[in-house]
């Protein structure tokens, strides 16, 4: 059950679309994002779908501690918690601060905002340091792919891999998996079923209330779900527009052969000469446009880079990272989770990538000679 860090340079995907321009698609994503709380109950109250289920008051509640939070804040202070303020209007950020004890959140950090708390709804969302599994996973009209990894989602989301990550596609008829785990299968069977609805009055409920759109049975969109300690599932998201973003992605390929081989997060091939990016020299490394990205993991910092690079290749990283969605809204090739590619690759060095396989392959500069690294 590991646990991973998470800076503030790893920014939620709607920060992501603000930063590269995408100012329209994330001012969608912003409003679907502060409305997943209420999509997840309708999914809970419909089909029993479950989820990290808050409790929800007006944040100024919260600061006079009245309408039940000052029982709360009493008799469970030393739970932890996740709290979520999210704005009335839209134009407005949303706050959020998780994994400290209830009494910690409130007092260290919920109190020291600088808003007016009448502008926001408080979600107080129940928390676990550590989870089993953590799942991505997107269902489309012609497949379901995605990601398990144990530990944290935020390995997921932020690229921040520290377990063996397990890349999965179904095509409702077959399976194929980068790699095998008895317990990952399970888990990904367990809650794809929970999202499967076969009867039609439950459809067409789902479908007038939430617009929800169906694939064999299966709900459309974008799904973040953990496993926590006591084995009990809980979706985290449920997002009807991200899963539209993100396309198929390459088939799963064979490529033990490599020594920097990874996941294809964006397709493509492409040659040019590697630079290695790293914390040590990020505020000072001349990066020339053209340049093939190589670094343990992206965040908002490396963005500059990324606009400028060829090809990005990373240690870290899963193929719905944020990152590699953004690569691939960029039409950047992508290679992620390399676990050596910072290691093998020098300065320099004739590459390329080929992102369609998911290798990198090193070229002999005077003949040309390309040798499979």
């Amino acid at each position: 059950m590991s646990q991973a860090v998470i800076t503030k340079d790893q920014i939620s995907i709607t920060e992501w679309f603000a930063a590269i321009g995408e100012i329209e698609e994330s001012n969608a994503f912003r409003t679907e994002d502060n409305q997943k709380a209420d999509r997840l109950e309708t999914l809970y109250q419909q089909i029993g779908l479950s989820y990290e289920r808050p409790e929800k008051f007006l944040a100024a509640d919260l600061k006079n501690q009245t309408n039940g939070f000052d029982k709360i804040l009493k008799n469970r202070t030393n739970e932890l918690c996740a709290i979520r303020l999210v704005p009335k209007e839209k134009d407005l950020p949303k706050l959020r601060n998780r994994g400290l004890t209830i009494g910690e959140c409130y007092h260290d950090w919920f109190l020291k905002q600088e808003i007016n708390f009448d502008d926001y709804i408080a979600y107080l969302c129940p928390h676990s340091k550590t989870l089993l599994w953590s799942a991505t996973f997107v269902v489309k009209p012609k497949m379901i792919f995605g990601e398990i990894i144990e530990g944290l989602h935020s390995q997921l989301t932020h690229g921040d891999t520290q377990s063996q990550l397990y890349q999965f596609r179904y095509d409702f008829k077959d399976w194929q998996w980068s790699a095998d785990n008895s317990e990952a299968k399970k888990q990904i069977d367990l809650m794809l079923a929970m999202i499967e609805v076969k009867a039609e009055l439950k459809k067409q409920k789902l479908a007038e209330v939430l617009q929800a759109e169906f694939a064999h049975d299966y709900l459309v969109g974008y799904f973040e779900v953990t496993v926590w300690p006591d084995g009990k599932i809980r979706f985290i998201d449920y997002n009807r527009i991200l899963g539209k973003h993100i396309s198929l992605p390459p088939a799963l390929t064979q490529n033990q052969s490599a020594l920097v081989k990874g996941i294809s997060g964006s397709a493509g091939l492409i040659k040019g000469m590697v630079k290695i990016v790293n914390l040590a020299n990020l505020e000072t490394v001349d990066f020339s446009k053209g340049t093939i990205l190589v670094c343990d993991n992206t965040d908002v910092r490396y963005l500059s880079y990324m606009r400028k690079a060829a090809a990005i290749v990373t240690n870290r990283g899963g193929i719905l990272t944020h990152a590699a969605i953004i690569a691939r809204e960029l039409g950047i090739p992508c290679i992620v989770d390399t676990k050596t590619a910072t290691q093998v690759l020098k300065d320099g060095d004739l590459v390329e990538v080929d992102a369609n396989q998911g290798i990198v392959r090193k070229l002999d500069k005077q003949s040309n000679k390309q040798d499979k690294l």
